[in-house]
Order: C-alpha cells, then sequence, then structure tokens
C-alpha cells in the first residue's frame, strides 16, 4: 500500500487533502495510508524513511518548507515531494530538493488528483519485479529491469544482466512466460 505523509499547518487544508486522497482512492481504486502532521518539526522529529509520497506546505511557523525538505532528503533520497503553497516563486527552489512538483494553494481537487497520479506512476516505474532463477547450487533472485538479453543452448538459458552474464538450466518458453507478466502490466 502506498503511504502518504500530508505536512500543513492549516486544519482544513490538512483536512481537505485527506479527503482528496480518500476521493482519488473512491475514482481510482489506489489504497493509501495517510498520516498527517501539524508541521514541520513533528515530521522531522522521529522521520524515517517509510513514506512514498509527502505532500509539503511551503509556510509553516518554524521552518519553511525547504529547509524541511532538505533535512528529509539526508535522510531518505526516495519519497516523492509534492509542494502545497500559495506561492509560485518557491517551484524553482522545489528542484534543488528534488520535488516531484507542487500545487498551488487553494487546491482544487483536479490539481491535487494530476500530482497524485504522477507520483503513483513513479511509484510504478521504480517497482521491481524478480525472477527465482535455478542455477547450480540452489536459486537466485533475478531483477526482470536488469536483464539485457536472454537466449537458450539446449537445455540451457544465458542470461545477460547489469550484474554480469550466467547460465542456468530451464527452457525459454517457461521464462518467456514468467516476463510476460512484468511486460505486459508495463504496457511494453
Amino acid at each position: 500500500m502506498t503511504r502518504i505523509a500530508i505536512v500543513e499547518d492549516d486544519a482544513a487544508v490538512r483536512e481537505q487533502l485527506a479527503g482528496y486522497v480518500q476521493r482519488y482512492t473512491r475514482q481510482y481504486g489506489t489504497q493509501f495510508e495517510v498520516t498527517m502532521f501539524t508541521d514541520d518539526v513533528e515530521i522531522l522529529e522521529d522521520y524515517r524513511p517509510v513514506y512514498d509520497i509527502i505532500f509539503l506546505d511551503v509556510e509553516m511557523q518554524h521552518l519553511d518548507g525547504m529547509e524541511t525538505a532538505r533535512r528529509i532528503r539526508e535522510l531518505d533520497s526516495d519519497v516523492l515531494l509534492i509542494f502545497i503553497t500559495n506561492m509560485a516563486q518557491y517551484t524553482i527552489k522545489g528542484y534543488a530538493v528534488g520535488a516531484l512538483d507542487y500545487v498551488l494553494k487553494p487546491v482544487p481537487y483536479f490539481a491535487f488528483s494530476q500530482q497524485l497520479q504522477k507520483a503513483v506512476n513513479q511509484l510504478a516505474k521504480r517497482t521491481r519485479h524478480y525472477l527465482a532463477v535455478p542455477v547450480d547450487g540452489g536459486m537466485r533472485r533475478l531483477d526482470a529491469a536488469t536483464i539485457y538479453y536472454i537466449e537458450s543452448e539446449g537445455h540451457r538459458v544465458h542470461f545477460y544482466t547489469e550484474d554480469g552474464d550466467f547460465s542456468a538450466p530451464g527452457a525459454l518458453k517457461v521464462l518467456e512466460e514468467k516476463l510476460a507478466d512484468y511486460i505486459g502490466g508495463e504496457g511494453a
């Protein structure tokens, strides 16, 4: 399940964004686990890299959203950051902390849902698909995204990957069926 943090000091906006996430779930069926924070200090206090997406208010009481984002980035390089702001000039600064994008206040549902969809798509691209490949002496877990190509020779299959080349007993047809699930799911 995708984990979202909403960091917003305005209670009404915080509730509105949480409602938008629920509306998105009803519309598209994607399930989320949402954690809400009232300010930047609260999320930074005991930050652990458990969130997939953080919606982060730029203007808060203690630190601004850019400083908060910099501190989060020191602990979590993978989380997708989306700024919530009423000032468009912050958008350029967002690139310095690797923000995915921003939404301007007041936040309309359509703009929010577009950013959430963009983030969900980014997360889907990151998803790894592993194959269990029998090798001499056991099994090897192989990330399908690292495979350059596969060829068959007799009853052996040769794998050419980013991590090196190796052979395994088996039939190419069986591997094609396993890989079709991954390739088909990505629209290739």
